[in-house]
């Protein structure tokens, strides 16, 4: 647990120098010898948004990164809700809704500084 509430709490100081963020807001911060629960919404130069969600326990690592549109248009989500089984990486996974229809592919075990880095080059992208 330590390891991934050090990633966390090292990557959220750095966050806002980022030149892709625009504004951070911590929906959610709890954080007890036993579990660490955060939830952000990062907000991007191009108006997009970022809602992440990660709870981690001595056992257990939920996380979901939603990238989403500025009027609320799904782009790419990761998580690790154990839904797809049939995916080579179960249980992480990523839905990606850019073409009009969600297309579930293989993913890792991401954590925010691998979704930011993504993001900022499909911004670099655009």
């Amino acid at each position: 647990m330590n390891l991934y509430v050090s990633l966390i709490t090292s990557e959220l100081a750095s966050l806002e120098d980022r030149p892709i963020v625009h504004r951070l807001k911590v929906l959610l911060h709890d954080h007890t010898a036993d579990k660490f629960h955060m939830k952000l919404r990062i907000e991007f130069i191009d108006e997009s948004v970022l809602y992440t969600n990660e709870y981690i326990t001595s056992t257990i690592r939920k996380y979901a990164f939603q990238w989403q549109t500025a009027s609320d248009s799904w782009l790419v989500r990761w998580d690790n809700v154990p839904h797809f089984p049939k995916i080579a990486s179960f249980p992480h996974h990523r839905h990606d809704y850019r073409t009009g229809q969600e297309v579930v592919t293989d993913s890792f075990d991401v954590v925010l500084i691998d979704v930011l880095i993504y993001i900022g080059d499909q911004l670099q992208k655009a």
